[in-house]
Formats: structure tokens, sequence, C-alpha cells
């Protein structure tokens, strides 16, 4: 892709060949707040990163790192590009990558990874990472129903405690997916001289928050620093009983592709926004919620925990590796699927449906026409041309 298509194109490529301001001359917004948030999702190479002053990001963009840097990760050609283009830009280009981590656990089921940006302005934007390709990763975020505190979230106040002091200056948060999450987290559950620091924390599509953690008195004192950002078919943002105040952006694609962040439109200086959410999103919130809401915590846990378990069945780390081997690992979910109690098995070919749908949409399930489905949200009928729900004409009013 040309340099003069990426001027002409209405996304974070485009916003990044044609703005050529810097953070001195223009403060730090939301579009900006995505590029430096998708930046975390690299696995950045070398000790030079983990140190506290760390290295400018345009020497980071090094062709013998890029598959490493992008294996396991969502769209690692976008990626790539992504680099490139903030390498290019006289935005982005003196940002310096530091107090990388990258903290992987699967007995604790915990996926996290962090760096902190320094900003050539002054102060610094510590980035979150998003759910990656890890069956754990995407564990962890289901976890998020039932539990209170997951251990990435007790890992992301922990790391903003540590790199603070580090740091002169503002502190800006932020992250994509979980990574939204995560920053909230942190903004929130951080020591008061943190926080008085803090200038924004920014969600990019972040699940929500449990009614506990919405009702603690820090929230409450601390949300005016929250700016949340979500796509109009949100599904991953509208997640989990209530929610942040937040804003909806126009994406280019439909359903659930449009947690891609790389969809989402950009007009000038700032993203391109809708009066709401489509209808499907808002038919994700209320009903996925309720249903949420009507469980206890152990029959959230129970739930996840035999989701995971026919996931687990098929023998792979990682959601790619199920894809790309699905002759073997399919047949072994189903046997595990087919063990389970009739009940359970049908709310779970439910929701394996949905997820299989979001992280492998080229592959489905057999139909099972002898299993008696709970009343439960039909998650499937919400992608693109299924009843209408998950198309452009989401934001459409009525």
């Amino acid at each position: 892709m040309g340099l003069a298509n990426d001027r002409d194109e209405k996304n974070l490529f485009g916003y990044l060949a044609r703005e050529f301001e810097t953070l001195d001359a223009r403060p730090l917004g939301e579009v900006d707040s995505l590029v430096l948030s998708c930046l975390s999702y690299f696995r950045w190479p070398g000790e030079g990163v983990r140190g506290s002053e760390g290295l400018p990001v345009r020497e980071l963009f090094r062709a013998e790192c890029f598959d490493d840097m992008s294996q396991g990760l969502w769209d690692s050609e976008g990626l790539v590009h992504l680099l490139a283009s903030v390498s290019a830009s006289p935005r982005f280009r003196d940002v310096r990558v530091c107090a990388y981590v990258d903290d992987f656990d699967e007995a604790a089921e915990k996926q996290f990874s962090a760096c902190t940006l320094r900003l050539p302005c002054g102060g610094a934007y510590v980035s979150f990472r998003g759910t990656d390709n890890t069956v754990v990763g995407w564990k962890e975020d289901f976890n998020m129903a039932f539990e209170t505190g997951v251990p990435s979230q007790f890992a992301a106040v922990s790391y903003l405690e540590r790199v603070a002091p580090l740091i002169e200056g503002p502190i800006y948060l932020g992250g994509h997916s979980k990574g939204g999450n995560l920053a909230v987290c942190a903004t929130v559950r951080c020591s008061q001289s943190v926080a008085e620091r803090i200038v924004r924390c920014f969600s990019h599509d972040g699940p929500g928050f449990s009614e506990e953690a919405l009702a603690d008195e820090l929230w409450r004192q601390r949300s005016g620093l929250v700016s949340k950002t979500v796509p109009r078919s949100s599904v991953i943002g509208m997640l989990f009983e209530r929610q942040e105040d937040y804003a909806v952006v126009d994406s280019s694609t439909v359903g659930l592709t449009q947690h891609d962040p790389f969809s989402w439109v950009v007009e000038g200086e700032d993203f391109s926004y809708e009066k709401r959410i489509g209808r499907g999103a808002g038919f994700v919130d209320k009903t996925l919620n309720e249903w949420i809401a009507s469980m206890t915590r152990p029959e959230r846990e129970g739930f996840v925990d035999a989701l995971f378990s026919v996931i687990n069945a098929g023998g792979r780390d990682t959601f790619g590796e199920l894809r790309e081997g699905w002759q073997e690992t399919a047949p072994a979910m189903l046997r595990a699927l087919a063990a389970l109690e009739p009940e359970r098995r049908a709310q779970i070919t439910r929701a394996l449906g949905l997820l299989v749908r979001t992280v492998m949409p080229e592959m489905s399930l057999p139909k099972m026409p002898e299993f008696e489905l709970p009343q439960i949200p039909d998650l499937a009928e919400l992608l693109p041309g299924k009843n209408g729900l998950a198309t452009d004409e989401d934001s459409a009013e009525g």
C-alpha cells in the first residue's frame, strides 16, 4: 500500500500518513491513544526496551524481528504496517518504548503485557496489551464475568505503581480490548499520589466491569478520568453487567469485525462518531448482560470452566493452532462437549459457536439438533448477514 493511498484512508494509517503536527503542537487525543494502545500488542525485542529509558520506536522497526514481534497476535500484517507508519510519523517517531513486560502464566490463567511509551513532549503513555491469540488469554477475559479481580488486573495496578516513579510529567493510560479494561482498573485502584498525575485513561472497546466494581467509592471519584470508545456494533466492549460512559465510533466493517481498531473511521484529527450503538450491539448489551447477572458467581465460574474444558480438549495453546489443526482439534472438542450434562452442553454449544465464529470465522461446528437449547441469547445471530442485526444499518433509527 503506497503512502499516497494511506493519506486518503480514513483510518489509523491515513491519520499517521497525513498528520505531521508534533505532540507539542497538538496535545494527545483519542486517535493518538488508539495508535499508542496498539503498540503494546508487539512482543518487543531485546533488553533495551525493558529498561527505564528504553529505545525510540523507529529503532525497533526491524524486518528481521517482524515474525517474532507479531507471533500469536491478531492481524500481524496490519501491526507491521502500523509500526512502519508510527516510525515514519513526525508525531510519534521519537516516542521511546520502555519498561516492557510480558508475563504469561498458564497455571494462574494470566496473560499480561504492558509497555510505557515516553512521549517527546514530556510525560508518558502507559499502554496495556489486549487479548492475544492464546487460549489462556481468552479464559482470563471470561473470568472477568465472575471475579472482582483477575490476575492481569492486579498486575496492571502493580505495573503502574512501579513505572510512575520512573516518569517525569503527566501520565496517560490506555489499551484496546482487554487492555482498555486493565487501564481503567489501574486508574481506579492506583495510589492517590499516582492518580493525581493521571491526565486521561482511554479504553478502546474494553470490557466493562461488574456491579461490585462500579459501586466502589474510588470508581465514583476517578470515573471522570476515563474516556471509553466503542464501535457501533461493539460486542467485546459491551460485555458485563454495567458500563462506563462511552462514545460510539464509526467503522468501515460490520458485526464482530468492528472490534478491529484498524477499521475505525478517522475524520481529520478525530474519529467519526455515531449517536449510539447499533441495534445488534444493544441486544448483546441487554440480553447477554442480563443472562450473566442472573447467574450466581459459582454458576458463572462453572460455565466458564466447562467452556474452556471443551476448548482445551483440542490440545492447542492458541486459537491459531486450533484453526490450523481443526481436523484433529474439532473432533476432540466435540467429544468433550458430548461428555457434558445435557443442559450444560446446550449452553456451551451456544457460547462456543460465538467464540469459534469470532476468532475462527472459516470454521463452523456441526449442528446438533437433538440438543434442546436453553433460553439464553443466540449470539451467533448477531453476525454479519444474520437477521439484519449486524450490518451497516446498525446505527439507523428504530
